[in-house]
């Protein structure tokens, strides 16, 4: 039997939802009741009601108790939304388990949530928060240790003496946050109120009893007034200068929020009219450059080619001065058109890692053909032989499309230099009026500052209002492009040039290749490819060319087969492993006291 094998896209679309279901897991403590009623043998029972809110599924809560600290924790009792929870090892909703680990305890409360909320009571009792001296007994105790992972809100504490007390026999603090407010009320008992406390944080009591409270625990010798009263001090002193610090920062805040409002209503007067600054000032810039010339007679439709220019400068022309990889692709055919160049077909046959198995197709250079070229060779096209087959090739005069698939990044690296070239001559044709290309970089560049301008001092000064008179200078930007414009002998080329791949995006070459020579047939495929027709264009001109055979036509693509049917998959192969490889270079595609943390460790908790 054959193993199961998942299939990679599905494993990552598993890993995905499961990541996506985790994600929507979390949970809160939106509440947090404590009372913590004090005997007189120095041990306490502490009662926590914590109302966890569940996101997700959830199906147990736990709380940790130490084992080495001051602090000793026994006596547990679970009750969720009233229903007390047994203990029990079978791990089920409704029960509740001690699971020891080492150096803490962890009590686990076992239960059903999904998206809703439960209230979670915890009872235990405490021996070692208390210590009885000769003149005071100290409470000093974790009512939330920094071990809880998620904020806490809405926190209400109690702290209930062994007995009714006057007012003044007892003191106490709260330690860990600032916003705590703790009073005390009738008989002695302390409330303690924080309305938020962050993840990770602690809140702690502090309180001094007569010790004659705690008749029946053992008492250790000394004093600790004097101690605890010393380091509250320098504690209360800390708070009240942070208290202070915030004050200011509160009302710096203010301030600055105020001097923000005002920055942003002036923004708000100034935006309207900074935008239509923008636009009035554009305007001028187009007005006064974009005079483009208007043609007295517009050349009609034909399907001749309108005159003799290297398919380069076609792309050039086209792409107003932008060249892409259909400028080199065309130029190779044109080469080999003109047989200086022979595209070739190996008898062995290249394996992809996928599909079907084809012959390999090379380049060879005719030197004698190139040397005595008629019309002489251009710069740009000196410059790629060169590359091609002296610079790139492994041997001199003949590459294959392999090779130049394999190095991708120096023909990436020379096509930018290469296009450089093709613009150099291209300029030498006049077709593109100079002056409205100085408009057309002073509109970008102006566009360009004003926009950054304005959005910086939307940022850090007039607030959002500015983004609009930034958005107008983007468009600006963009519209600057349209300022360049063609000479009228430029605009003339232009138009013929257009009007014949108009004509080619139609043209149905099954029924009409007869009719046609082969220059003309050449000049389809090699200027179709400058001009940028897609592959819709190609599969119906090689379908023509294979339905009246090919050698007729393109004498200058040798298949090694001779096979008719293979070769419009011959002229696919070089147009698309040439488009890949140039891609990435052409563009193309497309209360509290601050200090505390002494006291007695309670432990964390969470949900999971």
């Amino acid at each position: 039997m054959k193993p199961y094998i998942i299939h990679p896209i599905a494993a990552i679309l598993v890993l995905l939802f499961a990541g996506a279901v985790a994600q929507a897991r979390e949970y809160h403590i939106t509440s947090l009741d404590i009372t913590l009623e004090l005997a007189s043998d120095g041990s306490m029972l502490v009662q926590e009601e914590r109302v966890f809110a569940f996101e997700g599924a959830f199906s147990e809560v736990f709380r940790t108790f130490p084992l080495d600290g001051q602090a000793r924790f026994d006596d547990f009792e679970v009750s969720v939304d009233g229903q007390k929870h047994p203990f029990a090892t079978t791990k089920e909703p409704g029960t509740a388990m001690l699971d020891p680990k080492e150096g803490y305890q962890e009590l686990r409360i076992f239960l059903d949530a999904v998206d809703t909320r439960r209230e979670v009571v915890i009872s235990f009792s405490v021996t070692g928060a208390i210590g009885r001296y000769e003149d005071m007994a100290l409470l000093y105790y974790q009512l939330i240790s920094d071990e809880w992972d998620v904020s806490t809100g809405n926190i209400r504490a109690r702290i209930i003496p062994p007995e009714p007390l006057d007012e003044g026999q007892a003191r106490h603090w709260v330690h860990g946050s600032l916003d705590a407010v703790s009073t005390m009320i009738e008989e002695g008992v302390v409330l303690v109120d924080l309305g938020r406390l962050s993840a990770n944080q602690f809140l702690e009591i502090r309180a001094l009893y007569p010790e004659g409270v705690f008749s029946e625990m053992p008492q250790k010798s000394g004093t600790i007034e004097e101690e605890v009263l010393e380091e509250v001090a320098v504690l209360v002193e800390e708070a009240n200068r942070l208290r202070e610090e915030a004050i200011i920062r509160e009302q710096e805040r203010k301030e600055r929020a105020e001097r923000e409002a005002q920055r942003h209503e002036l923004g708000r007067l100034m935006a309207i009219p900074l935008a239509l600054l923008v636009v009035i000032l554009w305007t001028w810039l187009f007005r006064r450059f974009r005079n483009k010339p208007v043609l007295q007679e517009k050349p009609g439709a034909f399907s001749g080619l309108p005159d003799k220019e290297r398919p380069a400068m076609v792309n050039y022309l086209l792409n107003g001065t932008f060249v892409n990889s259909n400028a080199l692709i065309s130029t190779i055919f044109d080469l080999a058109h003109r047989d200086i160049i022979t595209i070739k077909e190996s008898e062995k046959k290249d394996k992809p890692l996928f599909g079907k198995a084809r012959p390999g197709l090379y380049f060879v250079l005719n030197r004698d053909k190139m040397d005595r070229a008629d019309p002489p060779l251009l710069p740009y096209e000196k410059k790629l032989i060169r590359f091609l087959f002296e610079e790139l090739a492994e041997t001199p005069g003949e590459i294959s499309l392999t090779r130049m698939k394999k190095k991708q990044t120096r023909m990436q690296k020379f096509f930018a230099s290469w296009t450089k070239t093709i613009k150099r001559e291209g300029k030498k044709k006049e077709w593109f009026d100079k002056r409205s290309i100085q408009g057309q970089q002073l509109g970008i560049l102006f566009g360009a500052l004003l926009m950054v301008g304005f959005l910086m001092l939307a940022v850090f000064v007039y607030g959002p209002w500015l983004l609009i008179p930034a958005g107008v200078s983007l468009v600006a930007l963009l519209a600057s492009i349209g300022i360049a414009h063609r000479t009228e002998a430029g605009e003339k080329a232009y138009r013929q040039w257009k009007y014949l791949r108009n004509y080619l995006k139609k043209h149905d070459f099954e029924t009409d290749m007869r009719e046609m020579d082969a220059f003309t047939v050449n000049a389809y495929l090699i200027y179709g490819m400058a001009m940028g027709l897609g592959p819709k264009y190609f599969k119906r001109l090689t379908k023509g060319i294979e339905s009246h055979g090919y050698h007729g036509y393109l004498p200058w693509i040798i298949l090694h087969q001779h096979s008719i049917s293979s070769f419009g998959d011959t002229i696919n192969q070089v147009i698309s492993t040439t488009s890949t490889t140039m891609s990435s270079a052409s563009g193309m595609g497309g209360g509290g006291t601050a200090g505390g943390g002494g006291g007695a460790a309670s432990g964390g908790g969470g949900a999971r």
